[in-house]
């Protein structure tokens, strides 16, 4: 039997007609998403355990795990203690 090939759209075809307001929010939602997998990328190359980091970062492992994976979302100062503890700098700019 073949394996079916999981269906996949872009986030082009995702978006059509969403609203201004709709692909701002989608937008911010992928960079996001992006900053995230950068955590996660970097926790990985610097050979660090979620455990580890969650430690440097004081916070618990399960609110790492669930951050890394999407199932929650940090605040401004957990971003910022993760990005500590893995030695990254975050910049936050906020607009009107």
């Amino acid at each position: 039997m073949k394996a079916k090939k999981p269906k996949t759209i872009s986030i082009k075809q995702f978006s059509k007609g969403f609203s201004q307001k709709q692909k701002g929010i989608l937008s911010n939602e992928l960079k996001y998403y992006d900053l995230l997998q950068s955590f996660k990328k970097s926790r990985q190359e610097k050979n660090l355990s979620q455990e580890t980091l969650a430690k440097k970062a004081n916070i618990n492992r399960t609110t790492l795990s669930r951050i890394e994976t999407g199932m929650r979302n940090a605040t401004i100062e957990t971003l910022m203690k993760i990005a500590q503890a893995i030695d990254m700098k975050l910049d936050i700019k906020l607009h009107s």
